[in-house]
């Protein structure tokens, strides 16, 4: 199992520790165990027992102690390593530092809202070598298991730490060992009691804090889903439950409800900015499907939601929609028209048609704003429908006389 700093997993307590690591770095300190412990208990990260002792006190008796017993070296080291895993400070062989531009980014945040994409950010970033070389990336596989066995035993998370690469392999067998009680995997993996509980310390109590999982009852389950690409690494924020269906019946006024958007200050060019993009971006979706929703009550069809965005059915007939909002350039256009396509055909036959029961089905790829003809022929020839939003209406391209319609649910049932 590999070694993961494990002192303590308060993220305001981390998020202190690290300023006072630049205040070190910029005072031209060396970060020596000795520098940093002094710091971290000074400014009452670090605590110590005795209440009766003056910090100057407690420091003078623990510098009388060996070095492998005093607290406060111990914690300093320990942050210290963090923070390196996490990309936030570098420490050169003669203990001077510099701090990164992630770390930067993070301590001029003066909202709770970009410090939690931020430390998400670099924890899904963090990875981990094993003495074999091999790097994994530990809050990945974390939330993966928590999403493949939602409920599972929070001391069972210790197998975030077990798996020596990303590869699917590995994770197999990880799940093999997810599926054995915690004391059998103790021993399959060889750890003693203390290296398993010291595993479990940190990261899903950081998790939890930063609303990737919840926990009750000892027991983990997913809050939201995470999806890391070669070129992207983004949270898809699920309702909270401890199972969750794949289909729910609402009506026009409670479907796609409003996600919760915090401001958004000026912490750095392009992450501070890609957050404010996706946040505007799921603020519009949100709405164009209340919209939709709204049209197909309208017109008396019942509404479902779930993992598709809506699906409006009547008299036998069930029409699935899809909502994506596109920005001006043409490879946003094709990103969200191919993963849209993608959404349709699945949610189509694995949950309208099998779990559903329904025959008849009419996919409909719903735009921010009218796409390309290239995008409307691609999707006739699929037999998928395009309709888009244009002035509080939705419009839809008639390919017979090549002209924009006023769209209606009901012209759809046959």
């Amino acid at each position: 199992m590999k070694n993961f700093p494990h002192q303590f997993n308060d993220l305001t307590k981390l998020f202190n520790a690290l300023a006072v690591a630049r205040r070190l770095i910029v005072d031209q300190t060396p970060l020596t165990d000795d520098n940093f412990g002094e710091q971290l208990t000074r400014a009452g990260i670090y605590t110590f027992r005795n209440g009766g002792l003056s910090i100057d006190e407690f420091l003078i008796s623990e510098r009388q102690k060996p070095a492998a017993n005093r607290g406060y070296l111990t914690v300093s080291r320990d942050i210290r390593r963090f923070f390196e895993l996490m990309g936030f400070i570098s420490v050169f062989p003669d203990k001077t530092a510099r701090l990164s531009p992630a770390a930067s980014q993070l301590l001029r945040a003066d909202t709770e809202d970009i410090r939690k994409e931020l430390w998400k950010n670099s924890l899904l970033q963090l990875g981990l070598e094993g003495t074999d070389g091999e790097v994994s990336h530990p809050y990945r596989i974390l939330l993966k298991i928590v999403n493949k066995f939602p409920g599972i035993e929070t001391p069972k998370l210790l197998l975030a730490l077990e798996a020596e690469n990303d590869s699917e392999e590995e994770f197999e067998r990880i799940s093999a060992l997810a599926h054995m009680r915690i004391e059998q995997i103790i021993g399959d993996i060889g750890a003693t009691s203390s290296i398993a509980a010291n595993a479990v310390k940190i990261l899903p109590g950081i998790a939890e804090q930063l609303g990737d999982i919840e926990r009750v009852s000892n027991k983990a389950y997913p809050i939201g889903e995470v999806v890391i690409t070669e070129d992207d690494i983004s949270t898809e924020v699920l309702p909270v439950r401890r199972i969750r269906p794949d289909y729910w019946e609402v009506n026009g006024g409670s479907i796609a409800r409003d996600p919760i958007l915090n401001a958004v200050s000026n912490v750095s060019i392009d992450l501070a900015e890609a957050i404010r993009i996706r946040q505007r971006r799921l603020a519009q979706h949100q709405e164009i499907v209340r919209k939709l929703a709204l049209l197909n009550e309208q017109n008396g069809f019942q509404l479902f939601e779930g993992k598709f965005d809506c699906l409006a059915v009547k008299s036998d007939t069930a029409i699935l929609y899809e909502v994506k909002t596109i920005q001006e350039s043409a490879s946003d256009e094709e990103k969200q028209t191919v993963k849209g396509v993608g959404q349709l055909k699945y949610y189509k036959y694995s949950i309208v048609h099998r779990q559903m029961g329904y025959q008849t089905i009419k996919e409909i790829l719903v735009f921010s704003q009218k796409p390309n003809v290239e995008i409307i022929e691609f999707c006739s020839a699929e037999n998928i429908r395009i309709i888009w939003e244009y002035e509080g209406v939705f419009q839809i391209f008639n390919i017979q006389n090549l002209s924009d319609e006023l769209f209606n649910p009901d012209a759809l049932i046959s």
